[in-house]
């Protein structure tokens, strides 16, 4: 029964929303001193153009055959020794880099760790035109210790761009008069904006906390107690740096929470996860997720092998590799454009190398033909960045991020796996205008373009591309907790158009299925040919698998599993 109404009191009951506070939080990052966002920052390769007063390599490990440089071998000379550098991170070796005058300069000569940097200076002097990097196992510099050494071209009036790998050694970082600094790192800045709604109570925030890929940072002290007004917005925001890397591709990731109480004593709380990804040449994005910690759990019985069965889990991943990360299993799309109009240079363009010849009616300057299954390409945009430069097969995806009003495309032979002879030479405006002609599968030369990715005025990114490339991934391992070993008797997979599904018996592996393997039975590829879709088109990947538990062949265990997705 209803409390009565005071007589005079024609005021409502305070209502649910009334009583409670609707805080949110909100995360950006940009980079420090710009107002461009984060996940547009490209450190392209950009070209060293006055001989540098320092350098900062970072020291990869791994041998003469990962080098990516445009050096002729006149200049660019590197040999191994005894199966060349480590390559396991925090692996130590001692690195020399001397001047080649008989080392008469001494740059560098320490220890460093794989997955470190090492500095080339002596200032205030500028380095000279060509340096020596000597690795050694060890301080004792005798032959038996010789790992690697080589010779570059170091004073900038011939090819070196940031990002050059010269053996186990790339260049991230240089320094020079004309130039000033110039980085493959920038510090970014992730502001946390938090705010009460135009609804509800005055907010009292309690706590607020952010975990990222660069630690945890909790900002509870700093806010709590504060008190915001309905609509009104922390000032100022708490904000935290960073150094990002941009020589290899990062999913940042960034998850905060904030808490706050009502007048009426009722908690609010919101959380934001926010993610963009960095580095050159991005591949598929694999999906996001909050940071978690750590699973805990209680220890089960050991189990009588004589009288259980295993327990398997059958794994079917499925991934696009191109599309620079906008597409994924779960996105695949026909293009809703098919030529680039924008104006601007795009984001991202994507090329394959198919072969071929010079088109008769060509409106771009391009001359020779490429038809071998396998070449050297080299694609240096306007600005002097490289933005590809390695061996190619036939049907390569290449995906250029940096790109700007044209680039020059070289083609060559491959010469004991370095540059050959030229076999085709084109110059491509990259601008997304009509003269340009960047409508997909059109080709340049050997090249046909896949895909190209624009920014619209609201900063997102849209992606059209003519194919997707899928790949398909089976595997199986024990279900997570059981120990019960496997032997495999039987996997078969299914794969295709569901209208179409091709059956593939996999060969068993021939040792037995351990607690934390995982055994991969195979991938499958497939270029589905986006302009082309008999409207919707669905598509279906299974793996089904067989196994005998290793102690009692009687008792068997089977798993299936499948993934579905549909173009339309």
């Amino acid at each position: 029964t209803p409390f009565p109404t005071p007589e005079g009191d024609t005021s409502e009951p305070p209502s649910a929303e009334s009583e409670q506070c609707f805080v949110s939080v909100d995360t950006d990052c940009t980079p420090s001193g710009e107002s461009q966002d984060c996940g547009s920052v490209v450190v392209t390769r950009t070209r060293c153009e006055n001989r540098p007063l320092a350098m900062v390599f970072r020291y990869n490990g791994g041998t003469c055959a990962q080098s990516d440089n445009i050096q002729n071998s006149d200049l660019f000379q590197c040999e191994d020794f005894q199966g060349g550098p480590p390559t396991e991170v925090g692996v130590t070796s001692f690195i020399t880099a001397t001047d080649i005058k008989g080392g008469s300069i001494v740059y560098h000569a320490a220890t460093v760790e794989v997955g470190s940097e090492y500095t080339v200076a002596e200032q205030p002097f500028e380095v000279e035109p060509n340096i020596n990097i000597t690795i050694w196992k060890s301080p004792l510099t005798v032959f038996e210790n010789l790992v690697q050494t080589l010779v570059f071209h170091s004073s900038c009036s011939q090819n070196l761009f940031l990002k050059d790998r010269f053996g186990a050694s790339q260049l991230v970082v240089f320094v020079n008069e004309v130039q000033g600094l110039q980085s493959c790192f920038f510090n970014a800045t992730y502001t946390i904006n938090v705010a009460n709604g135009i609804r509800g109570t005055k907010a009292t925030l309690r706590t607020l906390s952010s975990a990222t890929n660069y630690g945890f940072f909790n900002f509870s002290e700093q806010v709590n107690g504060i008190a915001l007004d309905v609509g009104q917005t922390l000032t100022p925001a708490p904000s935290f740096e960073v150094v990002i890397d941009l020589t290899v591709v990062t999913n940042n990731e960034v998850l905060s929470i904030i808490t706050a109480e009502s007048e009426f004593g009722l908690t609010c709380s919101d959380t934001d996860f926010f993610s963009f990804v960095t580095g050159l040449a991005i591949p598929p994005n694999v999906p996001t997720r909050a940071p978690t910690s750590a699973p805990t759990r209680t220890p089960l019985p050991t189990p009588d092998p004589e009288l259980t069965a295993c327990a398997l889990q059958s794994i079917v991943n499925c991934n696009v590799q191109n599309g620079g990360g906008l597409l994924d299993c779960d996105n695949i799309a026909p293009p809703s454009r098919s030529i680039c109009l924008s104006g601007a240079p795009p984001r991202e363009l994507e090329f394959i190398y198919r072969g071929g010849s010079c088109p008769g009616d060509a409106t771009f300057p391009c001359q020779g033909q490429a038809n071998r299954n396998q070449v050297w390409i080299t694609i240096i945009s306007s600005n002097q960045n490289i933005l590809w430069n390695r061996i190619t097969p036939r049907d390569t995806f290449m995906d250029l991020r940096g790109v700007d009003e044209s680039m020059t495309v070289e083609i060559s032979t491959i010469v004991n796996g370095r540059v050959g002879t030229r076999l085709q030479f084109m110059e491509i405006s990259t601008l997304c205008i009509a003269q340009a002609n960047l409508r997909l599968k059109e080709f340049f030369g050997a090249l046909q373009l896949a895909e190209f990715t624009t920014v619209g005025n609201d900063g997102i990114a849209s992606a059209n591309a003519a194919f997707a490339k899928v790949v398909v991934t089976y595997a199986v391992q024990l279900v997570a907790g059981t120990s019960i070993r496997a032997r495999i008797i039987q996997a078969t997979s299914s794969s295709g158009l569901v209208s179409d599904q091709v059956v593939e018996t996999y060969p068993l592996p021939g040792e037995l299925l351990q607690p934390r393997d995982t055994y991969v039975f195979g991938e499958q590829e497939r270029i589905i040919d986006l302009t082309e879709t008999n409207g919707d088109e669905r598509f279906s990947y299974s793996l089904d698998v067989l196994a005998i538990s290793a102690s009692s062949p009687a008792l068997t265990c089977a798993s299936s599993e499948s993934v579905f997705f549909d173009v339309s």
